[in-house]
């Protein structure tokens, strides 16, 4: 999930649920987000990227909330209470593609079980319109991420790309 707005609507960008033999982004009138688990991680090789692969738990009580759109660059829906009680993480403010520069930035993901920032850098940033979900070249330079995963994985998709106030800059 990318961002939880404070009437939680959430956004997980980067690309949407499309069909694995086609490719083509899948239309629904409605789906539901439920509680997932992360279980093992394949690291990614030059040639061979990795993925992460998890558990996704179904049922009322693992229910988190509702997705309402899936489009190309993303899925958009709103969250439940159970999913609010439980976010701890300090909120983040917006930024937009005008205002991405190089240098220092952080991830926020689950892939250890827990989500914590990893700390990156951005080295090329496309401004166009022509790339709306590849706008983006980016190194994973923390340690902890790189043993984790090798870098980034297929699964990483809507992970919270971010700034602190002392990493902004020129």
């Amino acid at each position: 999930m990318t961002y939880l707005d404070l009437n939680g609507n959430f956004g997980a960008l980067g690309h949407g649920i499309s069909d694995s033999d086609t490719g083509e982004v899948v239309e629904i009138s409605q789906g539901n987000l439920y509680d997932t688990e992360i279980i093992g991680i394949e690291k990614g090789t030059i040639g061979n990227p990795g993925v992460m692969s998890g558990v996704i738990y179904y049922g009322p009580g693992s229910l988190l909330g509702e997705v309402r759109v899936n489009t190309e660059s993303g899925i958009f829906g709103t969250v439940n209470d159970r999913f609010v009680k439980n976010v701890t993480q300090e909120p983040v403010e917006i930024g937009y593609r005008q205002d991405v520069t190089k240098g220092l930035a952080y991830l926020r993901i689950g892939v250890s079980g827990e989500i914590k920032d990893y700390e990156i850098e951005i080295l090329k940033v496309d401004y166009s319109s022509n790339h709306t979900n590849k706008s983006l070249v980016i190194q994973v330079t923390d340690p902890e991420l790189l043993e984790l995963t090798g870098g980034i994985v297929q699964g990483m998709s809507g992970s919270l790309l971010f700034r602190t106030e002392n990493s902004l800059g020129p």
